[in-house]
């Protein structure tokens, strides 16, 4: 006897709830629900219910949950609650949670390809990679099969905005990168340290008291972040390098899960999730905004300065950035998997999306001046 969808949402509930092995048995007995009955997605999510972030999840839960008509729910857990970050590809694909959000640099090696959208090659055009990375997801055969190897759909993307530097003291050169201590995450590592800087790993949360004790000089980071986590109170001094996006950063979904919907509520899935680009970008850029003006306020508690990099930076890291995405070419080549054809789709698929930007600019704006 084949249960339907939503008993078999009610059967995994109560698994992941009592433990209760023999909740199929029981299950079972009970003829099938009416199809009218709403399905449930248990969601894995690491943050916290606020913020960007927050905000773009509880869109997305109120968009599947209105287009749907209630058939379908989205029940978000927050805070790690059904897994931790590196942990939650292993347990949406197990089926201990039906959704969840991926960082694939707490999983490196896992899903190779999709990876290539946090190498440091471009471009600094945030609604760019936002849809260059979604249509190579969705799209590239590759890629598609390395989600489906882990039991995995790719559903959407997210995007944290493009690398900043804060620092105790100006950066006017680039001979004083000798000389500094930077906290560094992802390539921007190797490629400072080819720079001549010192590089040093640890979390967020432990860079202001780094900063504040001159452990570190500068600290790599995000325009929204340096609020959050009050770095402005120890050093004064942001460097816009606006070059480098972690777009390997996404939604995921169980595959037998995603295989079991239907049609229409895949296709309502869909088109979700590619409207959560444009407004995961377009919130972002208001925040960053209004994030500026706050810190460059001449109020006594921010006072921040941003300035340009120094003359030749961009140019060194771009270089250094390129040297680091061919390596990381021949490793994953190694392994069997087309790397360079999926780098060369991505960068024709910038080249695509930037095209069109110049041409366009941003969707969201295109009717401002209309009646």
């Amino acid at each position: 006897m084949k249960i339907d969808l939503s008993l078999k949402n009610s059967y995994r509930a109560l698994c992941l709830a009592a433990g209760i092995a023999s909740a199929a048995v029981t299950l079972t007995a009970f003829a099938p629900a009416a199809t009218a009955d709403p399905i449930t997605i248990r969601y894995a999510h690491f943050g916290a219910n606020r913020g960007g972030m927050g905000d773009n999840m509880n869109w997305f839960k109120d968009q599947l949950e209105t287009r749907s008509n209630g058939d379908i729910r989205l029940d978000i857990h927050w805070g790690g609650s059904l897994g931790a970050p590196a942990d939650v590809p292993r347990v949406v694909g197990a089926g201990l949670a039906d959704m969840g959000t991926i960082v694939s640099s707490y999983t490196p090696g896992l899903l190779d390809l999709y990876e290539v959208g946090n190498q440091l090659v471009g471009p600094s055009n945030l609604w760019v990679a936002q849809q260059a990375i979604y249509e190579l997801a969705t799209t590239n055969d590759a890629v598609k099969q390395q989600f489906a190897k882990n039991n995995l759909e790719y559903i959407g993307n997210f995007n944290a905005g493009a690398v900043q530097l804060i620092c105790k003291a100006p950066l006017t050169s680039l001979d004083q990168l000798k000389d500094l201590k930077i906290r560094t995450g992802g390539p921007y590592t190797d490629v400072l340290k080819r720079m001549g800087a010192t590089t040093i790993a640890m979390p967020q949360t432990e860079v202001y008291q780094a900063l504040s004790t001159g452990l570190v000089d500068c600290n790599q980071i995000y325009h929204l972040a340096i609020e959050g986590f009050r770095q402005y109170e120890v050093a004064k001094y942001v460097v816009e390098l606006d070059f480098g996006l972690v777009m390997a950063y996404g939604i995921i979904m169980n595959k037998d899960l995603w295989g079991d919907l239907t049609e229409d509520q895949r296709k309502l899935i869909r088109e979700v999730a590619d409207d959560l680009n444009a407004r995961v970008v377009s919130d972002h850029l208001a925040r960053v905004g209004s994030a500026k003006a706050k810190l460059s306020s001449d109020e006594k508690e921010y006072q921040v300065i941003y300035s340009a990099p120094p003359a030749g930076m961009l140019d060194q890291i771009k270089k250094h950035g390129a040297s680091l995405a061919d390596e990381w070419i021949e490793s994953v080549n190694a392994k069997g998997l087309p790397a360079r054809e999926v780098a060369d789709e991505y960068q024709a698929l910038i080249e695509k999306y930037q095209a069109d930007f110049d041409k366009n600019g941003y969707p969201w704006e295109a009717n401002k001046g209309t009646n």
